[in-house]
């Protein structure tokens, strides 16, 4: 009786040490917050802090003592988060758009909606750049010349403008990640890195995706490229 007493409270004693070092390594910090005039619009971004290089189990929160809604598989590394509100489909609501340090869930876009009622923020899907990419550029290296193909225009790189010295391999052209966005003239934009395996590797310009709201999910609806103007 006493031996199975004690491996009991063995093991309630190991259960609560355990609760207590999780309950201590995660600390609720606020990520991001966006002001507004009115403090029921206030908009915060709140999450675990589980060390130094990882955030989890995110909060987005409407007004000071306002609205929470959770996220519990969003998750961001050491170099932060960004959070936008803008009214991005001309429909008189901001939406709120957050950019997570997370290379394969990097963006989050929530978007008012009313049942005539109530309204509350619902996600909305976002289209990845690298689906963006495969659906509406071209993207190929011959000799020094790399040449990128979007739905309106052709863009070539002279690769040894850029001071790529060995061009003979015809390696691979492709995107970077992270990815990163940005909100202008209430449009979003990913800002993608082009990226060349040849001479050891570099990047030769940006990817610039415009978004805009196809009904059911923002989708890129332009691309352009700006090539590098600096040597390697």
């Amino acid at each position: 009786m006493s031996r199975h007493l004690t491996i009991v409270l063995t093991s309630i004693f190991t259960l609560f040490s355990c609760s207590t070092v999780s309950a201590q390594a995660a600390e609720r910090v606020v990520m991001n917050s966006f002001p507004s005039e009115v403090w029921q619009e206030n908009i915060y971004l709140i999450a675990d802090r589980i060390d130094w290089k990882e955030y989890r189990n995110f909060d987005v929160q409407i007004g000071n003592e306002g609205a929470l809604y959770h996220f519990p598989t969003w998750k961001s590394g050491k170099y932060g988060t960004k959070m936008f509100s803008e009214d991005l489909n001309k429909d008189r609501q901001d939406e709120i758009i957050i950019s997570l340090d997370n290379f394969n869930d990097p963006i989050h876009l929530l978007q008012i909606r009313s049942d005539g009622q109530n309204e509350e923020y619902k996600e909305v899907p976002v289209e990845s750049v690298p689906e963006a990419v495969k659906r509406l550029v071209e993207m190929e290296k011959k000799g020094d010349i790399v040449t990128i193909t979007t739905k309106k225009k052709t863009y070539k790189v002279n690769l040894k403008s850029l001071g790529f010295k060995d061009t003979s391999s015809d390696d691979s052209v492709y995107t970077h990640v992270p990815v990163d966005y940005i909100v202008e003239k209430k449009k979003l934009i990913a800002d993608a890195v082009v990226m060349i395996s040849t001479d050891g590797g570099g990047a030769i310009g940006n990817l610039m995706l415009i978004y805009d709201w196809n009904g059911k999910k923002y989708e890129v609806q332009s691309v352009s490229f700006e090539k590098y103007n600096r040597k390697r």
